[in-house]
């Protein structure tokens, strides 16, 4: 894969929105200007549509405009100045999805697990696992949430020719079920072949209905939260 010039990034608003995330996104575009990794970035934004329709028609969007990539963002997500650049050279790299960590914003602690599986291995993987099986900074995964990550525009091409579209869907037709758009995405990423990893020292917190959720106790984020 060649390197990104024309970047995407996908923003979803629903009822989130925070200014804490405009604020992290910005201080994070601005790093990613100095670095010069990229030529241009564009916002690919979507207002108050359903999930999948809206993944779906921000895709379409991609190919329109021409983008190389898109990061997905979910707007409440607090993310550190570096993460766009991180993830920009991940893809740069050679890994077709990248992304970074969060964890799932619940109340109990026990329930904050994250947002992040391992391959053959059951359950949520836990983060000394993902830190175990890292080699050359990332570690292969078989899914993780979408909020978080950077998916060249490869992926949704092979993707059209193997598995056909959606490329995201809430209602999978195959398995008779109803999975999050995320998951619908990663099983056909999974039949198609296609690696997914991650960065376990990339992380966002993730700011929801029960406050903000770091993955780690001493991430600098929370700062923005106070």
């Amino acid at each position: 894969m060649k390197p990104i010039e024309r970047l995407g990034i996908g923003r979803l608003f629903f009822n989130k929105g925070l200014y804490q995330y405009h604020d992290a996104l910005y201080v994070a575009m601005d790093e990613l200007r100095r670095s010069g990794l990229v030529g241009s970035v564009s916002f690919v934004t979507r207002n108050g549509s359903p999930v999948d329709n809206a993944r779906e028609t921000a895709i379409e969007e991609l190919f329109a405009l021409g983008l190389d990539a898109m990061v997905w963002i979910d707007t409440d997500l607090i993310i550190p100045p570096d993460a766009l650049v991180r993830l920009v050279r991940m893809s740069n790299a050679g890994y077709p999805i990248a992304g970074g960590l969060y964890r799932r914003a619940m109340h109990k602690p026990e329930e904050q697990i994250i947002l992040t599986r391992l391959v053959d291995v059951p359950g949520w993987a836990t983060l000394d696992a993902l830190r175990e099986r890292a080699q050359g900074g990332v570690t292969e995964v078989a899914l993780t949430a979408g909020g978080f990550t950077i998916v060249r525009r490869e992926v949704y091409e092979v993707l059209e020719q193997t598995t056909g579209r959606p490329w995201y869907a809430c209602y999978d037709a195959e398995a008779g079920d109803w999975p999050i758009e995320d998951t619908y995405f990663f099983r056909r990423v999974a039949r198609a072949g296609i690696p997914v990893h991650v960065d376990p020292e990339l992380h966002a917190v993730h700011w929801s209905h029960f406050g903000p959720v770091p993955v780690t106790p001493d991430a600098p984020e929370m700062a923005a939260c106070l």
